[in-house]
């Protein structure tokens, strides 16, 4: 075969070749993100303690969601956690690079202001840790778990665990898993979470500074049921 063959037949083999490589398509980029907190959204818990390894019910919590800035705090918006008895409103932050909400505060759920706070950063990657504090006044103590006087300053540790899947009474959900602890003067808390993208704060398990755990479980998530009979038949 003459060099000038030999070339002929190696420049072709190199043409094919190239026309036979498959382009790869490229990363599929992060879904974008979807609120989870919109306007009259419900979610609805179910509040357990431990005694001997075992849990008992002992409450049932909702969460409400405004979808509108919170008029306290405009970097938030607004919640409503609120259990038969009582309610009070606070706030949420959530966007695509995370969601953090308060928990409720009223009554025994005070405590949970000693305890880290519900957040996730997004988007999700196992391993990744940071740090947040929060200053508590004393209009918090209580006999019950802890006094002080002025402020103090409680300062939590989070580190994304990974996924795990769950049954929940809302399906068999892949949630992403968070653990917290928390440090102050008055003692030591920690959480473990399971979040998912379209529920939110699936389960919240607290160690609390007394020493009890307290878990959260979400039940089910729907629209507000706004009509309230004190409201209209008028007060008995």
């Amino acid at each position: 075969m003459t060099n000038r063959l030999r070339g002929l037949v190696g420049f072709g083999l190199l043409l094919a070749g190239c026309q036979t490589q498959v382009k790869q398509p490229p990363e599929k980029a992060e879904a974008a993100y979807a609120p989870i907190f919109t306007q009259n959204r419900e979610f609805t818990y179910l509040v357990s303690r431990f005694h001997e390894g075992r849990h008992f019910v002992v409450d049932t919590v909702s969460l409400t969601s405004t979808g509108i800035v919170w008029n306290i705090d405009s970097t938030q918006n607004g919640i409503r956690w609120k259990n038969a008895d009582n309610r009070r409103g606070t706030g949420v932050k959530e966007g695509p690079n995370g969601v953090w909400i308060h928990p409720p505060r009223f009554d025994e759920y005070n405590i949970l202001e000693l305890s880290p706070f519900p957040e996730i950063k997004l988007p999700f990657q196992t391993g990744q840790e940071w740090d947040w504090e929060l200053a508590v006044g004393d209009h918090y103590s209580n006999p019950a778990w802890a006094v002080w006087k002025g402020d103090i300053v409680v300062r939590t540790h989070y580190k994304a665990e990974g996924t795990q899947a769950v049954e929940t009474p809302l399906g068999r959900l892949t949630c992403q898993r968070v653990t917290a602890e928390s440090h102050s003067p008055v003692g030591e808390s920690a959480l473990q979470l399971l979040f998912h993208p379209r529920y939110g704060f699936v389960e919240l398990d607290y160690r609390n500074i007394d020493g009890q755990r307290l878990r959260f479980e979400l039940v089910s998530v729907g629209i507000e049921n706004k009509f309230e009979a004190g409201a209209y038949f008028g007060e008995q």
